[in-house]
């Protein structure tokens, strides 16, 4: 955060170039009082009362526009901490998506927006303002001693209130946000699996668990505000009854001749001014953790960001190698092992019982996940190291479960980047889905709404498969590419990877269906995490053949 605060310091630093004269013109209504009182009210000049409010006021106006500007300047800071972080954060936030065992207390965008609040909001004039309490109080010094003796006690009383409003309200608050952080995660998951929960009558469980996770939020936010509502309170009143003690000490030493009634009054107003900061900092106590836990998590996620860019390589070939790679989540081994390579233009289908690490394999053969040991390598690099971002294009991945954006078809086929027409109908020819398109209302235009919910099952595995194969990429990867297609649709999606083998493209893919596999040129059969076969298509189908006229007879 220390490089982006470089470029916030401008702001802040004329926030507090302008503070420093709207806290010397917060001295203009008493200075103006104690005039009129000692002066104005004892010579009986109009002259001189005609000057005083002139000048109190343009003052005045002066300390308005100041403020205006201050606030102007934090607002500035607010959308610049927001341009600066927002896309960062982001993809820090798909990066962890992608991958397993992440931490639930790590920056998100409402960390950016809590930052951008606070230096944007009024919260922040606090810290503007209260370095300028001890002027104000050596005012008070300066008119009498004792006056200032009473203001001093006064704030150094409400400053040791904010300490304890701060010790005893930020352990409930860090905690309710962390859980509402889960709750709120648990609330998305719900709403993706509305289907599931509405159909199997999971709403009740849902909802008592949800309940659950909400009533500690209310809990431990109440349980904070109870705290720093009595500090506040208690602030408050004490903050009134110097008013009254300040009065109280002015109105004695008047009456003593030691000093008069403007001095007793001015005091009482700079002391006011003196005060409000801290009451206001304690007010504003909430935000102000808020925004550091926000700066704390933020400034973890940017210090843990890579500062080294990897050289750009050549477009890859599409030589696709898995040197002994294994894959273990919190030593939880479920891949072990796994060796074999693929030459440019060679297919493979990747076949095994559920629960074998298919998926998990798929992952790590296009670098969304580290492999725990041995490494993959495109064209022998370490396709982990290599910028996702860059190597992006060259890449097709159809998941089991496909997403789908609210946007156009076209859009989405274009991988959300600009629509290049030729490129978006070359991938859907090269899916066979171009005629179904143009069958839609607007053809590549229509918009499919959120996850493609104006889609079939089936539309949308093909429009995925269209996304994949944009830009003709060096290496594609379908997990269970025809689980929602009928006869039509499969027939498609073999077409599509005659036309990829002719184009040289590496094709990896995972099928429960061996009939699906007659064009592919190996076969790699997982069985625990383990490379049960491995070799050309034809003998390890044999092989398999072989392993169930065993097992028959001897269930036999």
């Amino acid at each position: 955060m220390k490089k982006y605060l470089k470029e916030w310091r401008p702001y802040l630093l004329y926030g507090v170039f302008f503070s420093m004269f709207i806290n010397l013109l917060q001295l203009t209504f008493p200075i103006y009082m104690l005039q009129i009182y000692d002066r104005v009210l004892s010579s009986y000049s109009m002259p001189t009362l005609y000057v005083l409010t002139f000048a109190a006021v343009t003052a005045l106006i002066i300390m308005s526009f100041l403020e205006f500007i201050r606030s102007r300047l934090l607002v500035r800071c607010g959308v610049a901490i927001d341009q600066a972080l927002s896309r960062n954060v982001l993809d820090d936030l798909l990066k962890r998506a992608a991958l397993t065992g992440t931490q639930q207390d790590q920056a998100t965008l409402r960390d950016v927006n809590v930052l951008r609040n606070f230096f944007g909001g009024n919260a922040i004039f606090t810290l503007f303002d209260i370095p300028w309490t001890p002027l104000f109080l050596a005012v008070i010094y300066f008119l009498h001693p004792l006056m200032g003796l009473v203001a001093t006690a006064g704030a150094v009383t409400l400053i040791i209130l904010a300490l304890i409003n701060e010790k005893i309200s930020r352990k409930p608050l860090d905690a309710a946000n962390t859980v509402n952080g889960f709750s709120m995660k648990f609330v998305e998951a719900s709403r993706r699996n509305a289907q599931s929960v509405r159909s199997m009558g999971m709403l009740a469980g849902i909802t008592n668990r949800w309940q659950d996770l909400n009533d500690t939020v209310m809990k431990l936010q109440t349980q904070a505000s109870r705290r720093s509502g009595l500090i506040q309170s208690l602030s408050g009143w004490l903050r009134q009854s110097m008013q009254v003690f300040i009065y109280g000490v002015g109105a004695w030493l008047t009456l003593k001749g030691e000093s008069t009634a403007g001095v007793m009054i001015a005091s009482s107003i700079i002391m006011g001014r003196a005060l409000a900061p801290v009451q206001m900092g304690i007010g504003s106590w909430k935000m102000m953790i808020e925004a550091r836990g926000a700066w704390k998590r933020l400034n973890e996620m940017l210090a843990n960001e890579g500062t080294v860019e990897s050289m750009d390589l050549p477009e890859p070939r599409g030589q696709l190698a898995a040197e002994h790679v294994s894959f273990a989540i919190k030593k939880n081994y479920i891949l072990r092992d796994i060796n074999f390579s693929l030459q440019p233009g060679e297919s493979l289908g990747l076949i095994g019982p559920s629960g074998a690490g298919k998926s998990t394999l798929c992952r790590l053969l296009l670098g969304i996940w580290p492999a725990s040991g041995g490494a993959v390598r495109l064209d022998g690099a370490d396709i982990y190291s290599w910028d996702q971002e860059k190597l992006g294009p060259y890449i097709g991945y159809l998941p089991q479960d496909i997403e789908l954006f609210s946007a156009t078809v076209a859009e989405n086929i274009a991988r959300l980047n600009e629509v290049d027409s030729e490129k978006v109908i070359a991938a859907a020819e090269l899916a066979d889905v171009h005629e179904l398109i143009l069958n839609f209302p607007q053809g590549y235009d229509t918009r499919i709404g959120e996850g493609g919910i104006t889609l079939s099952g089936g539309q949308r595995q093909r429009i995925g498969l269209a996304r994949a194969l944009y830009g003709e990429p060096k290496l594609v990867v379908l997990d269970e590419p025809n689980s929602n297609l009928d006869d039509d649709g499969e027939k498609a999606l073999l077409n599509s990877w005659l036309k990829l083998k002719s184009l040289g493209t590496t094709l990896i893919v995972v099928s429960h269906n061996p009939g699906m596999l007659t064009g592919v040129d190996k076969i790699l059969m997982l069985k625990s995490g383990q490379v049960a076969m491995f070799g050309p298509r034809d003998v390890v189908f044999k092989k398999l053949l072989e392993v169930q006229s065993q097992q028959k007879l001897a269930a036999g």
